[in-house]
């Protein structure tokens, strides 16, 4: 979640990094200038957004993460009683080696069933995480092209030159309190549902 938020804001520092070099570089001589006095009279009309607040306070990110977080805790809760139900296996195995109890191929086979067991689980826990991780990474991505779209919808409305992500990871660090249109944002992903 934190990655996607970070390479997005990476990929916003670069767009504004360039529209600010390629708007104020100084043209070389014999070059006409690009501007008028008109357009360069204009003020950017620039606001701000706080990613974390939308994460924090958008009703369907807090189902999906709830949503997310109970299902991890209930695929530990399952891998966990399996492993101690296989811990038991490997004990009463042992205790019958230890007493002699067992043939030198029944203890083998045993063995080679108690491995299997024991790779089962441990595949078992890293395909619940790739699922786990896979889920979380495409509702992230969808959760991202939700909200910019409506920031292109505000954008377009508003005439807003640029909106920028403030918030933890942003390359933002100092923002105007009153440009940040994060309400705004909120009331529209959490009116629709």
């Amino acid at each position: 979640m934190k990655n996607i938020s970070l390479v997005l804001n990476i990929i916003l520092l670069l767009a504004v990094a360039y529209l600010f070099l390629d708007r104020f570089s100084s043209k070389k001589a014999g070059q006409p200038a690009e501007t008028t006095t008109e357009e360069a009279a204009q003020p950017l009309n620039i606001v701000h957004i706080n990613l974390d607040t939308l994460h924090e306070k958008t009703e369907k990110f807090q189902q999906k993460k709830a949503e997310l977080e109970k299902r991890q805790d209930e695929a530990e809760s399952s891998l966990t009683a399996r492993a101690n139900a296989f811990q038991k296996e490997v004990m009463a195995y042992q205790e019958k080696l230890q007493s002699g109890t067992m043939t030198p191929k029944s203890a083998q086979e045993e063995e080679a069933r108690l491995s299997k067991k024991e790779q089962s689980i441990m595949q078992e826990r890293e395909r619940l995480g790739n699922d786990l991780l896979k889920e979380t990474d495409e509702f992230n991505l969808a959760f991202t092209n939700e909200v910019k779209g409506y920031l292109d919808s505000l954008k377009a409305q508003m005439n807003y030159d640029y909106i920028l992500v403030t918030g933890a990871g942003s390359p933002v660090l100092v923002s105007n309190a009153k440009l940040d249109i994060t309400q705004q944002v909120l009331d529209l992903l959490n009116k629709k549902k």
